[in-house]
Order: structure tokens, then sequence, then C-alpha cells
């Protein structure tokens, strides 16, 4: 009845959200396994992107530059 129907959709909410966690918890080894450390040390020259940069009012985003620099690393 109503009550073994409640049931199964229970257990199929359940093992649903058992299958995304397991999948996140892969997707984040698959992705760590393929970082490395930054290649930049103190006391280089970097050039930073300007994507989540916010920019002066007036100016267009798609005249600006895509990087800006060249910056020196202190810390």
């Amino acid at each position: 009845g109503v009550r073994a129907y409640a049931q199964r959709v229970k257990h199929a909410v359940m093992a649903a959200h058992d299958s995304i966690l397991a999948a996140r918890v892969k997707q984040t080894r698959d992705a760590n396994r393929k970082r490395r450390p930054a290649p930049f040390v103190e006391g280089d020259l970097v050039y930073i992107s300007t994507k989540n940069i916010s920019i002066p009012k007036g100016l267009a985003r798609k005249l600006s530059p895509k990087y800006i620099g060249p910056y020196r690393i202190i810390r």
C-alpha cells in the first residue's frame, strides 16, 4: 500500500544520495590527482588575469587587456 510505496521511495532517494556522494568523492580524488604545485616562487614576476577583477565604470570589458602586470610576488 501507501506505506510500502513510501518506504521504496525513501530507499530510492537514499540510494541516489549515496551515489551522488560517492561520485563527488571520486571526482574530487581524480581532480586532485592531476593538480600540480604552483610553479611560482617569491620574487617572480607574474601577469594577473582580469577575468575576476572589476574594471572602472565607463570602460568596456572587451577593450580592456586580458592580463595586467607584471607584478612581483612578495609572499
